[in-house]
């Protein structure tokens, strides 16, 4: 009788979460995927059933595989560059000297400022008339007024600071969980790598990476999903400009439901965009994750 008064609390407790989790997850998904079938209307509206026509649209759409093609890119190059100075900067914070509080503080302060904020920081740092870059680029006399370097108005090198800004504003993240698997690595068993000869970064290699492995694998399935479904990053830095050049899914999908209100279209490809991140999420787990190897 306990027991069941213990359940039944136990579901009590727990029903607000789980209506919260119907209501703004899976709701949303299933009326993405009914969406999907449909064409035409207004922001919902005047509908009619369409089947599959919306993804032979989006077959001959150039702009969408411009824009999967520029999502691809910024993730493969975002999320390898995150995970390699995110590591580096939890290796470094995990090494025993003086300060240490303080460089851990320091590394989590990009995470700390919001993303929009950080991209209008960065868009402000790099504006061609006005900018801090430009600035001192003019006042070390390395440009002239007459030919200021306009950094978003160029697509290689908007698309550029994009990444940068990318890896600069995750890393702190990836820093902070892999940091939290070092913590976790006994130090008698670096040492007795230490002992049977092995150098420092061998003992890196063989012992503290394979050690740390879920939790690289869980950071990297985290950052690709949110690399593959940026937006307010790139929105509030260059959103999508110069041209369409770094348009990623996520900004052409709001272009399609909230400017042209084509609720359809603008399933079909968020459609896609799930299901090419949950091919990555597989191959990841499939590959790299291996339970119960150290």
């Amino acid at each position: 009788m306990l027991e069941r008064r213990e359940e039944r609390l136990a579901w009590a407790m727990l029903a607000p979460v789980l209506i919260a989790l119907l209501a703004m997850g899976v709701y949303p998904a299933l009326s993405t995927i009914w969406y999907s079938f449909h064409k035409g209307g207004s922001f919902g509206l005047g509908m009619s059933l369409a089947g599959l026509d919306g993804y032979v649209r989006m077959a001959h759409d150039a702009q969408f595989w411009s824009a999967l093609r520029f999502s691809l890119l910024f993730s493969l190059i975002t999320v390898t560059g995150q995970m390699i100075f995110g590591t580096a900067l939890a290796l470094f914070a995990n090494m025993k000297f003086r300060g240490r509080w303080l460089v851990r503080t320091a590394i989590l302060l990009p995470w700390a400022i919001p993303t929009a904020t950080n991209s209008v920081i960065w868009a402000y740092i790099f504006n061609d008339q006005y900018g801090l870059v430009n600035s001192l680029l003019l006042r070390f006399h390395i440009i002239d007024h007459a030919h200021l370097i306009n950094w978003l108005g160029s697509a290689p090198l908007a698309v550029t600071l994009i990444y940068v800004l990318a890896i600069w504003k995750a890393n702190s993240l990836v820093a902070l969980l892999v940091l939290a698997g070092l913590q976790a690595v006994p130090e008698e068993t670096i040492e007795a790598a230490r002992v049977d000869g092995s150098s420092s970064w061998q003992a890196l290699w063989r012992v503290t990476l394979p050690l740390v492995r879920p939790t690289l694998v869980v950071t990297l399935v985290l950052r690709t999903i949110e690399s593959l479904q940026a937006f307010d990053l790139i929105s509030a830095f260059t959103n999508g400009a110069p041209g369409t050049a770094t348009q990623n899914l996520g900004l052409y999908i709001n272009l399609q439901i909230q400017q042209f209100g084509d609720f359809p279209y603008g399933s079909n490809i968020a459609i896609v965009l799930m299901l090419i991140t949950f091919a990555f999420i597989v191959v990841y787990l499939r590959t790299l994750y291996r339970p119960g190897v150290s």
